[in-house]
């Protein structure tokens, strides 16, 4: 398809493949001035991995981002095609391997990432991550994790160990009524794990200001993630 839209390509990844796909990359990143890039992947991403898409993201994708100052996005865990007779709805969830995100940040510290995992199993794991690594922003809840119960497992995990750095929630759907839904009770289960914590931490003496609280929710609903993007 790159060779039809007049990319030199030829399908080995050589070093004029990896130069043209970078080219068209950057060209769609100066004709729609994306926030960040984005990815679905399978839970057996692994990095280091001898495989094309490994050899796309370290010599493509990265470079661009990095030139483009814009942050790559993870979407960790999803099972394609479990199910191929109900098409779209037949993919399913897998836990992924949060020490290649770790290996990720650690190996390209002047990229950053923006990861989401799709597995209950893998959310503790990404957030301990996050707590080692400055270029991690750990975000919303994915897919077959946009159920309260588990919303709320997460928020409170998530504001427990990271405070308020953290994206609680994000606007994807594949489906856009979703977004409405998904935010209606996104927001009154966030608001109630943040009125717990300022209540844990008026019983340990200190009582928020009403300014601190503004800034946190302003934080967690918008705040972070533009100062993360730039």
């Amino acid at each position: 398809r790159l060779a039809g839209w007049g990319y030199r390509v030829n399908g080995e990844l050589g070093t004029s493949d990896v130069m043209e796909v970078r080219r068209f990359l950057s060209d769609w990143v100066e004709r729609m001035s994306p926030r960040y890039m984005a990815v679905s992947l399978p839970p057996d991403f692994s990095i280091p991995e001898d495989t094309p898409r490994a050899a796309l993201l370290a010599g493509c994708v990265l470079p661009v981002c990095r030139e483009a100052g814009i942050p790559f996005a993870l979407m960790i865990g999803v099972r394609r095609s479990l199910n191929r007779d109900l098409r779209l709805a037949g993919d399913g969830v897998g836990p992924g391997d949060v020490t290649s995100v770790s290996r990720l940040c650690a190996t390209y510290p002047d990229n950053r990432f923006l990861v989401t995992m799709l597995a209950r199993e893998n959310q503790h794991e990404l957030c301990v991550t996050a707590r080692k690594h400055p270029n991690l922003m750990v975000f919303g809840c994915w897919w077959f994790l946009n159920n309260p119960s588990l919303i709320e497992e997460m928020t409170r995990m998530r504001i427990e160990l990271l405070g308020t750095s953290v994206i609680p929630q994000h606007s994807d759907a594949r489906v856009l009524d979703q977004i409405i839904y998904k935010w209606s009770h996104s927001r009154r289960i966030i608001a109630d794990v943040l009125a717990d914590k300022y209540a844990d931490l008026a019983q340990a003496g200190w009582m928020p200001p009403e300014q601190e609280i503004r800034r946190d929710v302003a934080d967690l609903f918008g705040g972070n993630f533009e100062r993360f993007c730039g």
